[in-house]
């Protein structure tokens, strides 16, 4: 008797062996993680576009570029190109600015400021941006200056490098400072001060 089980567990064993194998092939991890949260700490949007993380008028990106990918433009020039699409729609591109349309398949949502991006493992450059659609001022809350119909904030690219079974946890600031609408205000500025000198 003792020898006729002797076989059937041998047979169940090398099964075993063969189920765990197979288990620890299936879950290596073959990718990481960026775990990204975009934080908005400045004054200009919150009056202009009465920004909030969850508004339906803001949107938040994250552009993530492999290193292999050879593009030399600034960031901002691909978040600057986009048209005003709530999420989850589709990135859209001005009409005039298809020639970044390649750089659409490296965008990533950011719903409210957060998201986690399952990437292969390697190098990439990483930027983020929000873009803001006007919206007529609730109870006169908000001053829409004339001429404004959207604007944004956005960063240069930084490095960061992926590796599988790992996560990269990024907290982005974007002040005012970052903002596209505080750059031309102070273009402005500069204009008018430039005319009352001369």
């Amino acid at each position: 008797m003792k020898k006729a089980l002797l076989p059937v567990l041998l047979i169940l064993l090398l099964l075993g062996s063969i189920s765990c194998q197979f288990i620890t092939r299936s879950f290596s991890p073959t990718t990481g993680s960026l775990d990204l949260e975009i934080r908005y700490s400045g004054q200009w949007y919150k009056e202009t576009f009465n920004y909030q993380a969850d508004a339906p008028n803001i949107r938040h990106l994250a552009l993530v570029v492999p290193s292999e990918v050879e593009f030399k433009e600034r960031a901002g020039w691909v978040f600057t190109s986009l048209v005003f699409t709530p999420s989850p729609q589709q990135f859209a591109l001005r009409e005039e600015a298809y020639a970044y349309e390649p750089m659409l398949e490296y965008l990533h949502d950011a719903p409210q400021g957060h998201t986690v991006i399952e990437l292969a493992p390697g190098a990439y450059r990483l930027a983020v941006a929000f873009i803001a659609a006007a919206l007529p001022p609730p109870n006169d809350d908000a001053l829409l200056y004339a001429g404004v119909t959207g604007g944004g904030a956005s960063t240069e690219f930084r490095e960061i490098m992926i590796e599988a079974g790992k996560t990269v946890t990024i907290t982005i600031e974007l002040t005012d400072e970052n903002g596209w609408g505080y750059m031309g205000e102070m273009a402005s500025k500069y204009r008018n001060i430039y005319v009352v000198l001369h």
